[in-house]
C-alpha cells in the first residue's frame, strides 16, 4: 500500500552514511508525531463531549469495515480479542452473582447477555452459576456460531439472535441484564434501555459495562434517561471496580421497579 505518493530510492548499505542517518532522523520524528496525534486524540475523546461522540462514531465505523462480526472478523475477534478481556468478564461474573444473591434469585433466574458476542462471559457465568437460567443475544449470527458450543442440551444456556433495541423477552420476566463492551454499538441508546427498563422484573437489576473511552458522559446519560422514559437518577453512571483491567471501563446500573 502506497502511503506517501512517491517510493522513496534505495540507499547505498553502509553503516553510517549521512542518508542513511537523514533517513532514520526522518522516521523518528514521523513517529513521534503519530504518538502525539494519537495522544491528543486520546485526551480529546478523554474530556472533551465532541471527542468522545466521534469516538464512538470512529469505532462503529471501524467495526463495520473490519467485519468484526461477521467472518471471517468475529473468528478472529472469538480467537485473539476476546481473551484479553477475560479479568473484566471474572469481575463482570462476580458483581453479577452478588446482585442476584442479594436479590435471591441465584436459582431459576433469567439472566440476558446483552451483545454476548462468542460468548464467554455466558460460559463464565453458567459455570458458577448452576441453577440459573442465562440467555445471550446479539446480532451477528456469525458471533453466535462461536457462542454456540457453550448452550447446554437441556437449554438452561442458550444463544438467540436480536435486537437491543428490541428484546425478545416478556414484560417484567428477566432477574438481571448484562451487557459489556456492547453500549457504544446501540445506534439509540434511549431505545435500548426502555426495553431494558420493560424486560427487567421488579427488584431485578442491569449492569452495563463499557469502556471509559467510549462511554456516555453523566449529562449525556441524563438525556438518554429522560427519551427512555425514565427519571435521569433511575441510571447509575460509575466507575467499575476490581482491578486495573475493569479501571478502564464505566459501569451503568438500572434498577427494576419494585
Amino acid at each position: 500500500m502506497k502511503l506517501l505518493g512517491r517510493r522513496a530510492k534505495t540507499a547505498p548499505t553502509g553503516g553510517g552514511s549521512p542518508a542513511n542517518a537523514r533517513q532514520g532522523g526522518h522516521r523518528g520524528k514521523g513517529l513521534r508525531r503519530l504518538i502525539s496525534a494519537f495522544l491528543l486524540l486520546s485526551v480529546l475523546a478523554a474530556f472533551t463531549r465532541p471527542g468522545r461522540r466521534l469516538t464512538r462514531t470512529v469505532a462503529r465505523r471501524l467495526d463495520a469495515r473490519v467485519e468484526c462480526f461477521t467472518e471471517p472478523g468475529s473468528s478472529t475477534y472469538a480467537r485473539f480479542f476476546a481473551p484479553i478481556f477475560g479479568r473484566l468478564y471474572d469481575r463482570v461474573a462476580e458483581d453479577v452473582i452478588a446482585e442476584l444473591t442479594a436479590r435471591r434469585r441465584a436459582r431459576g433466574g433469567l439472566v440476558v447477555d446483552l451483545g454476548c458476542g462468542p460468548g464467554d462471559l455466558v460460559a463464565e457465568l453458567s459455570r458458577r452459576l448452576k441453577e440459573t437460567r442465562i440467555t445471550g443475544i446479539d446480532l451477528s449470527p456469525s458471533m453466535l456460531l462461536w457462542a454456540g458450543r457453550h448452550a447446554t442440551a437441556d437449554g438452561r444456556v442458550k444463544f438467540l439472535v436480536g435486537d437491543a433495541g428490541d428484546l425478545p423477552f416478556n414484560d417484567a420476566s428477566v432477574d438481571l441484564v448484562v451487557s459489556t463492551l456492547s453500549m457504544h454499538h446501540w445506534s439509540d441508546a434511549a431505545e435500548v434501555f426502555a426495553e431494558i427498563d420493560r424486560v427487567l422484573r421488579p427488584g431485578g437489576v442491569a449492569l452495563i459495562y463499557d469502556l471509559g473511552l467510549l462511554a456516555f458522559t453523566p449529562e449525556e446519560m441524563a438525556g438518554i434517561a429522560t427519551e427512555a422514559g425514565l427519571e435521569p437518577a433511575d441510571i447509575v453512571r460509575e466507575r467499575a471496580r476490581g482491578g486495573i483491567v475493569s479501571s478502564f471501563f464505566i459501569r451503568y446500573t438500572l434498577e427494576g421497579i419494585e
